[in-house]
C-alpha cells in the first residue's frame, strides 16, 4: 500500500522496498538489497540517485537522450476500496554515456529495437489519487511516469527517502542480457516517493543499470 504518512527510517524503506519487489518475484530472485548511506554511494551512481527529483529527468541529463519506457509486468490490486496500480519497467536509451562511469566512451546511437537499459524499476500508484486522463496515460505504458507528472503540471512533492546496495540476481540476467547475477554485478538504487497536492500517491524503486564492466 502507498503509505498515508511518508517513510520515515531506514527500516521502513527497507520493508516498503521488500513489498514491492514481494509484488513480482521473490526476493532471493531478485538479489540483495541493503540500506547504504549516501557517504558510500560512489559516483555516478551518488549523482543519479541521491536527489529530490524524477529519475526519468536524471537519466536523461545523464545520457544526454531522452528515455523509453518497457514495462515488463502489471499487477493491479484493491485495498480498503482503494485502485492500486503497481508494475515493474525497464527505461532505456539508445545513447549510453559510458565514459562517465570511467569506460572508453560509446556514444554512437543504437538503431530503434537495441537500446541500453539503464534503468530497472517498480512503481506503486494510488490510481484514485490521480485525475483520470493522468492514469489512463500511465496505463497505457507508452511514456515514462516521470515525464507523465511533469506534462500534466502536476504539484509534486518527489523525495528520495533512502539509498541502497544491489547485488543483482538471476532475475536479471533474463532482463538484461549479457548480465550475470552475483556479486559481480554489483549496484545502487533508491526508494522514493511522489505526493500530489500533498497526499502521498506513489512508491518508487528505482535501479541504476550500468555498463557491463561496471557491474562488479
Amino acid at each position: 500500500m502507498v503509505n498515508q504518512n511518508k517513510p520515515s527510517s531506514e527500516n521502513d524503506a527497507a520493508r516498503c522496498v521488500e513489498e514491492l519487489i514481494s509484488k513480482f518475484l521473490s526476493l532471493k530472485d531478485f538479489g540483495t538489497v541493503s540500506v547504504i548511506r549516501p557517504s558510500r554511494v560512489i559516483e555516478p551512481f551518488h549523482s543519479l540517485l541521491a536527489h529530490d527529483s524524477h529519475m526519468t529527468v536524471a537519466m536523461e541529463s545523464f545520457h544526454e537522450h531522452a528515455v523509453s519506457l518497457n514495462v515488463v509486468k502489471v499487477v493491479t490490486d484493491e485495498v480498503d476500496g482503494e485502485i492500486f496500480y503497481t508494475r515493474e519497467i525497464l527505461l532505456t536509451s539508445p545513447q549510453f554515456q559510458s565514459e562517465k562511469f570511467g569506460l572508453s566512451p560509446r556514444l554512437r546511437v543504437l538503431p530503434r529495437g537495441h537500446e541500453h537499459i539503464v534503468q530497472y524499476g517498480i512503481v506503486r500508484i494510488a490510481s484514485d489519487r490521480l485525475p483520470k486522463d493522468v492514469v489512463t496515460r500511465i496505463q497505457a505504458g507508452g511514456t515514462p511516469l516521470g515525464r507523465i507528472l511533469i506534462e500534466a503540471d502536476l504539484h509534486r512533492d518527489v523525495r528520495c527517502v533512502s539509498l541502497f546496495e544491489v547485488i543483482l540476481g538471476p532475475h536479471f540476467s533474463k532482463l538484461c542480457p549479457g548480465l550475470e547475477p552475483g556479486g559481480t554485478s554489483r549496484t545502487y538504487g533508491r526508494f522514493a516517493t511522489i505526493s500530489i497536492s500533498s497526499k502521498p500517491v506513489i512508491e518508487l524503486f528505482e535501479v541504476v543499470i550500468p555498463p557491463a564492466s561496471e557491474r562488479r
